[in-house]
């Protein structure tokens, strides 16, 4: 017997031969025979132990060399995927051979590699990415997740194969999602709504820069040019507390066309009352700097619904450059957005409106603090009005607008018990004036208000999140947020009647409060499925805002003005999921499918009104007792034969405890789509159906109560076709609006309405 001893393997061999002399002749070549073995197979493990160490990835920030967890690993063209660990790990996966894998995370350049090139490593870097102001993950061509600090249910809409299809307005995109109701009065002004709120309670955030003036803490939809946008995210829930506390009804982020992708597209649009828009946009690259210029027209019928109507002329410019440091990791842009309107002005009518705004940004790291957001922003808004009879002015206002907004973000990563923090500054000061002349039996009144507010706002959001070993579970997040608020409001009012001071007053008032919410989210990354379920709850606040405290000065009805006008305390809880569906079988008809559900509860303490007052204008003061909005929404949208066919439905549901507070709010919302897309163009259809609505009104003028009004129901078509002629793209759309309607519709809103799209991109 003969022992072998390697240090892998151990070799016990037993001759039984009737000659020695053989066996030991023998010795030699078996002896070769199993070293040659053992050489191979010491081989074969060594290689495979080698190849254990290539299998685990580790994904670290190009600057800093730190792990970065939870990046999302995505299989290109497929919706399978998986998300490195806490230390940044992930394993590379034998079925992966021959894939692309694709690397995204908040805040950097996505990155994509075949699995030879991750094979042969074992760190990879990425790169901040400034440049990627939203971070979105997709998972289908209709319904997109945005990735936010705080759990919330988020809609990305893609805007250029709407407009390619002749939409014409940012509310035709918005109202695509159930819970968002647009407004529109008789003068042509867009007020929006998100699941019941009232238009001030909505922020509108463009290319970074908050849109809402100062003064009625409300911005106008109309004004925007839809031919200017990339992208529209809706965020409801605790998604909006880092925004402000004029934020909790919902926030709109509008991403403009991205800047350091060169292209050209032109625009012209016009419908059956002759009504023509056009739009020019821009955006080129030259190494390190970047630039966008948009220019456009449109004209609009704010105070008639016939043709010959006056019609008015509304102008759009956005101005962007900025240089690109390093790699695109620090950037440095300034930009420049003018909105102006000459209204259609007769013998005895003016009307002009001017809305400017100028940012100067700088995105990147500052010595040791990575991920630096710096914002510097200045806002100037003026608006005209004149109604005279002859000599005798019934209506005049001069106002204006000045605001400077400084904020500053930072975000703190780190592998401690809180692995994720994210801390936000701003300080906002606004300074208004309005004159108002009022003619009121034979007197001539003369109000001179100044408003100044001062605003400074904190945000901390800390977050925590842990791998969880359970089937249905990758892992679960913890977050805690809190917000600050200090305002500090002086006001100024002089008024006069015939030359004689009656009113002579300043007020100081100051209010402060902390929001807060907690909240909590599972995830689940695999092949066929993929979801996103949690559970937020907490408290906000809203403060008067300047036009409220200017009402309640001019306000006729003394008995309406007793008592301080106080800030209102909201605080709501929701939980929803989101999740998509992929089918293990290719051969399936269903593609995918995508589904958002969310429940939620609002309650309102001492909430911001308008009392109607009779032939006077109506006076804010707050609701004494308290009122709930309650409400789920849900919107499914399933791609059919490799997405040939899309299918698309929502609904939500109010339920308000108070219509006197949230008038014209309609109790449901049902849209359903059908899409059949194809290489050269794509059909869509459109059905809606709004339920009855209440608000406060007089069917005399004199006595006051809540009218119910119907609900609306429509149908809108849309159509395109794509000719690729030398590398460019010409494309028709022709969008038939309100096609249930009469012809004769009394509302401009409601009206059946055609109108013929053509685009150029270059």
């Amino acid at each position: 017997m003969v022992v072998f001893n390697n240090a892998t393997t151990r070799v016990k061999l037993t001759f039984r031969s009737r000659g020695a002399v053989e066996d030991l002749a023998s010795m030699p070549m078996i002896i070769n025979i199993f070293e040659s073995a053992l050489m191979k197979r010491t081989i074969l493990l060594l290689l495979f132990y080698t190849l254990s160490l290539a299998n685990t990835i580790q994904v670290l920030d190009k600057q800093s060399s730190t792990p970065l967890p939870g990046v999302n690993i995505t299989i290109v063209g497929t919706v399978e995927g998986f998300h490195t660990d806490l230390d940044g790990n992930f394993v590379l996966e034998d079925h992966h051979r021959g894939q692309d894998l694709k690397f995204s995370y908040i805040g950097y350049a996505d990155t994509t590699m075949n699995y030879i090139d991750l094979f042969n490593v074992q760190v990879i870097y990425l790169m901040p990415d400034v440049l990627s102001l939203s971070s979105v993950e997709v998972v289908s061509s209709k319904l997109e997740w945005e990735q936010t600090d705080l759990p919330a249910i988020v809609t990305v809409l893609r805007t250029r194969e709407l407009i390619d299809q002749g939409v014409t307005e940012v509310k035709e995109v918005l109202e695509r999602d159930p819970s968002v109701i647009v407004t529109e009065n008789f003068s042509g002004e867009q007020q929006i709504s998100i699941r019941g709120s009232n238009a001030n309670e909505v922020m509108i955030v463009y290319d970074g820069i908050t849109m809402n003036s100062g003064y009625k803490s409300r911005f106008d939809l109309s004004w925007l040019n839809l031919n200017d946008t990339e992208s529209i995210s809706i965020i409801k829930g605790s998604g909006t507390l880092r925004y402000s506390s004029g934020a909790f009804g919902g926030v709109v982020v509008i991403e403009p066309q991205k800047v350091g992708r060169s292209s050209l597209v032109l625009n012209a649009q016009r419908d059956d009352q002759k009504l023509a828009s056009y739009s020019v946009s821009d955006v080129l690259q030259w190494g390190n700097i970047r630039t966008r210029i948009t220019y456009s027209n449109k004209e609009l019928m704010p105070y008639g619904t016939q043709p010959g109507s006056p019609v008015t002329s509304r102008n759009f410019l956005n101005l962007y450059a900025g240089y690109a440091f390093k790699d695109t990791s620090n950037i440095l842009g300034v930009g420049h957005v003018n909105i102006s309107e000459a209204r259609a002005s007769s013998e005895d009518y003016e009307d002009s409106y001017r809305d400017q705004y100028t940012q100067v940004r700088y995105q990147g790291d500052i010595g040791i603090l990575p991920q630096m957001n710096i914002q510097f922003i200045n806002r100037k808004n003026s608006s005209h009005f004149l109604n005279h009879t002859g000599t005798a002015f019934l209506n005049s206002s001069d106002a204006g607008e000045t605001s400077n907004i400084a904020v500053v973000e930072n975000k703190i990563l780190s592998k401690s018990f809180v692995n994720f923090a994210r801390i936000e500054l701003r300080n906002d000061s606004h300074v208004s004036e309005s004159e108002v002349y009022n003619v009121k039996w034979d007197h001539l009144t003369l109000h001179d208000i100044e408003l100044n507010q001062t605003r400074i706002a904190a945000t901390e959001i800390a977050k925590y999140r842990t791998s969880l070993d359970l089937p249905f579970v990758d892992f679960m997040e913890l977050n805690a947020s809190f917000r600050y608020d200090k305002i500090d409001l002086t006001k100024s009012h002089t008024a006069t009647r015939d030359g004689d001071i009656y009113i002579d007053q300043v007020n100081n008032e100051t209010f402060d409060y902390l929001s807060k919410r907690n909240g909590f989210t599972l995830n689940k990354t695999r092949k066929d499925l993929k979801y996103q379920l949690f559970y937020s709850s907490g408290t906000s606040i809203r403060y008067p805002s300047m036009y409220d405290q200017y009402l309640r000065e001019i306000t006729t009805i003394v008995r309406y003005q007793a008592g301080d006008l106080k800030p209102e305390l909201n605080s709501s809880l929701e939980f929803g999921l989101q999740l998509t569906i992929q089918p293990k079988n290719k051969s399936s008809v269903m593609e995918n499918m995508d589904v958002q559900v969310s429940r939620f509860k609002n309650r309102y303490i001492d909430k911001i009104y308008y009392r109607s007052i009779p032939r006077a204008l109506p006076t804010p003061i707050n609701f004494s007792a308290t009122t709930n909005l309650t409400g789920y929404e849900m919107s499914s949208s399933i791609g059919l034969f490799n997405d040939v066919i899309r299918l698309f439905a929502g609904t939500t549901r109010l339920d308000i405890s108070s219509y006197t507070i949230f008038p014209n709010k309609p109790k449901f919302k049902d849209i359903a789509e059908v899409e059949f897309g194809a290489k050269y163009g794509s059909v869509r259809l459109q059905y809606f159906h709004e339920g009855e609505q209440f608000y406060t009104g007089s069917l005399d003028g004199i006595n006051y109560q809540v009218v119910e009004l119907g609900g609306r129901e429509n149908l809108n078509f849309y159509a395109s076709t794509k000719i690729p002629i030398f590398g460019r793209a010409i494309i028709f759309g022709l969008s038939a609006q309100n096609l249930m309607s009469d012809v004769d519709a009394p509302y401009y809103f409601d009206q059946r309405r055609w109108i013929l799209n053509m685009g150029v991109r270059i």
